[in-house]
């Protein structure tokens, strides 16, 4: 037969640490711990019990336990999210088409004012800097610039114009290159841009305070029925650890902001007009571009003030 003194050690550690504490530290089944706690009068130790109890629990969790609450451990994980922190200024560009009937140096060099005037801290472009040339029957006749070293210079001439640091993927339109002739032209170019840094092919991470992760993707698919669900699928591919904190996308030349999986995600337009290729496929281009500006703490981007620029053509 278990003594008193032996029931009451085992129910009051139970008190402080959790039934299932217990049970493994002293090697008995739950039947039994109910057991002994039937059996156990604590009255005379009450108030050490609530001095451990007010130890364990925030004034909030009292609170709640004194208004029947259970606290399971969702209850116990309270957020204590502060909305301040550093700020940083990111001009958006994506999908400019250098050297594409459809693109128009101007809008570019405008875009690169506001970048100018709002003193934006960096730039960034997830992918088709260039038109490219495809197989694509008539695609050649789309093209201002024909070839890799025309377009190649008209890029650099016009990135150059950058008032701040670039940093840039490469997109599909890019890769026509690179799938030909093995030339990787934004990595090129940015070589040649001082304030140019070639980050990748189609996904790259930039890192803001060292920890906050902002990724650029570009992607190969098609436009989607919806303007979110594009951007809605790919953050459900991400793994739980591999999830940035910002998604700039590029690619299907759409616009908008969603908040996906705790991911401010941002789809980024594009600074080439609608293509007949793209007005057969049924498909709009949201001409434009954004800044966006984070508020960037230890861990977390409590919020993100955003701004469109649209070109009306």
């Amino acid at each position: 037969m278990v003594s008193e003194t032996r029931a009451d050690e085992v129910v009051k550690y139970a008190i402080a640490n959790g039934d299932d504490s217990a049970c493994e530290q002293f090697g008995v089944s739950a039947e039994t711990l109910q057991r002994y706690k039937r059996r156990t009068d604590l009255t005379a130790d009450l108030p050490a019990v609530l001095k451990r109890i007010t130890e364990r629990y925030s004034d909030k969790e009292l609170a709640a336990i004194a208004k029947g609450a259970q606290l399971t451990d969702q209850a116990l994980r309270v957020p204590n999210v502060h909305f301040d922190g550093d700020s940083v200024k990111i001009g958006v560009l994506t999908d400019t088409h250098i050297g594409s009937l459809y693109f128009q140096d101007s809008l570019l060099l405008q875009a690169f004012d506001v970048f100018d005037r709002e003193s934006v801290d960096m730039v960034v472009h997830s992918g088709d800097v260039t038109e490219g040339l495809s197989h694509r029957a008539g695609h050649v006749y789309e093209c201002t610039e024909i070839g890799y070293d025309a377009q190649l210079n008209k890029a650099i001439d016009l990135l150059a114009e950058c008032p701040t640091s670039l940093y840039a993927i490469d997109g599909n339109h890019d890769r026509w290159f690179t799938k030909s002739a093995g030339a990787l032209i934004v990595k090129d170019i940015c070589e040649h841009v001082p304030q140019a840094e070639y980050l990748g092919q189609d996904e790259a991470d930039i890192y803001l305070n060292d920890k906050i992760r902002l990724r650029l993707w570009h992607g190969e698919d098609s436009s989607s029925y919806a303007t979110s669900y594009r951007v809605q699928k790919l953050v459900e591919a991400f793994a739980g650890g591999d999830k940035p904190h910002i998604l700039v996308c590029g690619h299907t030349h759409k616009q908008g902001y969603f908040f996906e999986r705790n991911i401010h995600c941002f789809s980024g337009g594009c600074i080439q007009m609608q293509s007949k290729w793209m007005r057969g496929k049924r498909i709009a281009a949201h001409v434009g571009f954004w800044i966006i500006e984070p508020c960037i703490t230890d861990d977390s981007v409590p919020y993100v003030k955003s701004t469109w620029y649209p070109f009306y053509l």
